[in-house]
């Protein structure tokens, strides 16, 4: 079937949310709200109040509603890139420290010193050395002035400007015992600490990108490590909504140089409005008592 809807102006928009049900108070706010955010979006946040089945509202519906939602999920990116700005740099250390002690400077420039295929790596380190490239840093136009080689860098260098989704395909092709040693410093077991790094990049996209976190069910589904709470839970917090992401970026935070406690009682402050309402809970896979459950207090 061909797509054929046309283009609504702000005024119709209004019309067509409200003639579906949804109630708005004010659309003079509400038309600032699809100026500046647009309809589509803020459809993403509308979508859990209408009717199963049809386009039409449920009773009381408001788009007063929506925009909580929507600024909820704004704080939520926001807290959620700070924890993984933290994460992100005390991977890129320990993978740095591993593989430099490992195998030298340029550990990651000898296909080697990893466990994927000649081709993959050249395809990998094709995309560092455009990063490299790209990066504007005083550290690498002294490198390429005084030494040969560019663009390849030692790697304490290359990982600075090396994004996190190169670092995550890094760490996912090294060999077991180096993976396992980066993942000691998390206090994770490897498959765990890959999974979770991968998890972790995507989440970042998501919202780096201005994603929708509210209500998402992710395609990147993090492993549970094989014991205590994270084992024992799935049927209560499952690993394809945000607070096990959160539950995740917490305990990786415990072992970066953030003030953990801080950052988790800046996410309570968003949650417990939000969760105060029983049908949210599912929306982002949060237990009833998840202020105090162990994967979370």
């Amino acid at each position: 079937m061909q797509y054929t809807k046309g283009a609504l102006t702000f005024a119709d928009q209004i019309a067509l949310m409200t003639q579906r049900g949804l109630v708005i108070d004010n659309p003079e706010l509400a038309t600032q709200y699809l100026r500046r955010v647009g309809y589509y979006r803020l459809m993403g946040y509308l979508f859990p109040l209408r009717t199963p089945g049809s386009d039409h509202f449920e009773a009381d519906s408001t788009f007063g509603k929506a925009v909580e939602y929507y600024q909820f999920d704004q704080a939520l990116r926001h807290l959620m890139l700070e924890a993984i700005g933290h994460i992100e740099v005390a991977v890129r250390t320990a993978v740095t420290y591993e593989l430099a002690h490992a195998y030298g400077a340029f550990a990651h420039c000898d296909h080697l010193n990893l466990n994927e295929t000649q081709a993959w790596h050249a395809n990998w380190l094709d995309g560092v050395r455009y990063e490299v490239t790209r990066a504007r840093e005083t550290f690498i136009d002294h490198y390429r002035r005084k030494y040969d080689g560019y663009p390849d860098l030692p790697i304490w260098m290359a990982s600075e400007v090396m994004s996190l989704g190169a670092l995550s395909k890094l760490v996912k092709a090294m060999h077991g015992k180096d993976k396992w040693n980066v993942a000691s410093h998390f206090g994770l077991a490897d498959v765990t600490f890959e999974s979770w790094i991968h998890a972790v990049a995507v989440v970042r996209n998501i919202c780096a990108h201005h994603g929708r976190l509210w209500n998402r069910v992710f395609g990147v589904r993090p492993k549970r490590p094989r014991s205590g709470s994270w084992q024992n839970m799935p049927h209560l917090i499952p690993n394809d909504r945000s607070f096990f992401m959160l539950c995740v970026l917490h305990a990786l935070l415990s072992h970066t140089a953030i003030d953990v406690d801080r950052w988790r009682g800046s996410v309570n402050a968003i949650l417990r409005p939000l969760l105060a309402d029983q049908s949210n809970l599912q929306r982002i896979g949060a237990p009833a008592n998840w202020e105090f459950h162990p994967l979370w207090h």
